[in-house]
């Protein structure tokens, strides 16, 4: 039996990460899982040994108040590594824990698969030189990366980006266009606690101006599947009649949407892919920002802009991220003309981001590897 071990330490991991071991699974019948993860790779029978939701720390502040568990979670992969001696790693994003990890298993035989990328274009060289060194082969969505590893020479691969497996089917063809009766703004807060703790807050006072100055006739969060409703409804005053809480998939609320304002993360990729106009908003303790832009050498934080290779959609964080500013950025990009002329923008989108099929490739060039 071919065994894997998974350490996916966020939601978007997860998700890609099952859609991985699904394909996986049709190639190598006789095949296991075991590691970090979260719902979704449960339910296609991964063994977890600590779920997505223990992981989730924003920033140094969060990490060093946890590191007495870090070092449980650490101590407890390679252990249950010597023990069950897979025959590779994959590592699924989260580079602040993954590259790390990929030292110690390399340093136990085992080989390291890394499925997307940690963002090394942005961060510099000494993190290009452990990969190099702890690494077998990176699986990467984008073909600039691709280059950029060949350039360091690096083994790798690129096989696309798996959200186009999952939104190719539902992304409209045509151009949406604002009915001036009917404007809706979604709310995307993140997929972390922290992230939903901090941000929301504002967001929600931005909608309440914009409804009040009539603006928008209705706005709506969108619930991620391991917070529970309440952790977002708590926020909401007795005036908030306009707003909603949808608990349902993304990709079906998107195409709703007449602007978006959104954590940056994973969700400013699938908001751009159905080319809805967003403001990207993102706060974090003031030494983990400072620290960030030490070494972090590209112009732009949302994943959207640094895929896009220019600015698409417009980034507030840490203070810049006030009311008064997210109020007046929206206003503008909710005006008909601004509106239609971001969307034809946004669609470089799709083009970057390839062809249906990355998690079916992705598991291929893993099946290849573990034939050799």
């Amino acid at each position: 039996m071919d065994k894997i071990l998974i350490i996916a330490g966020e939601v978007s991991g997860d998700h890609h990460g099952a859609a991985l071991v699904k394909e996986l699974k049709k190639l190598i019948s006789d095949i296991s899982f075991f590691g970090i993860g979260g719902d979704e790779l449960k339910k296609e029978g991964m063994d977890l040994l600590f779920h997505v939701e223990q992981m989730a720390f924003l920033g140094v502040g969060e990490v060093m108040r946890h590191l007495p568990f870090i070092w449980k979670v650490k101590n407890t992969l390679i252990e249950r590594a010597k023990s069950e001696q897979p025959d590779c790693a994959l590592l699924i994003d989260y580079p602040g824990f993954n590259i790390r990890m990929a030292q110690n298993l390399k340093s136990l035989g085992i080989p390291v698969l890394y499925y997307i990328s940690p963002q090394l274009w942005a961060w510099g060289q000494k993190r290009v030189d452990k990969i190099r060194k702890y690494v077998d082969k990176m699986i990467v969505l984008f073909p600039f990366e691709k280059k950029f590893y060949e350039k360091h020479g690096i083994e790798v691969e690129y096989v696309g980006h798996p959200l186009v497996d999952k939104h190719a089917a539902y992304a409209p063809d045509k151009i949406r266009k604002i009915d001036p009766e009917n404007i809706t703004l979604g709310i995307l807060p993140g997929s972390r606690l922290q992230e939903v703790k901090s941000l929301l807050p504002r967001m929600l006072e931005t909608a309440r101006q914009l409804y009040k100055a009539k603006k928008i006739h209705k706005a709506e969060i969108v619930k991620v599947n391991h917070l529970k409703a309440d952790q977002y409804s708590s926020l909401l005053n007795g005036n908030d009649n306009f707003i909603s809480l949808a608990e349902t998939e993304l990709y079906k609320r998107l195409p709703e949407y007449d602007a978006v304002i959104v954590a940056s993360g994973t969700a400013t990729l699938e908001t751009g892919y159905y080319s809805v106009p967003m403001l990207i908003v993102y706060q974090v303790n003031p030494l983990t920002y400072w620290l960030g832009r030490m070494f972090i050498k590209v112009p732009f934080i949302g994943l959207v802009n640094i895929v896009a290779e220019k600015q698409v959609a417009l980034e507030l964080i840490q203070d810049d991220f006030t009311v008064a500013r997210a109020v007046e950025q929206l206003t503008i990009m909710l005006a008909p003309d601004n509106n239609r002329e971001i969307r034809e923008t946004m669609q470089i989108i799709r083009k970057k981001l390839g062809e249906p099929g990355a998690s079916k490739r992705a598991a291929e060039v893993i099946n290849r590897f573990l034939q050799f």
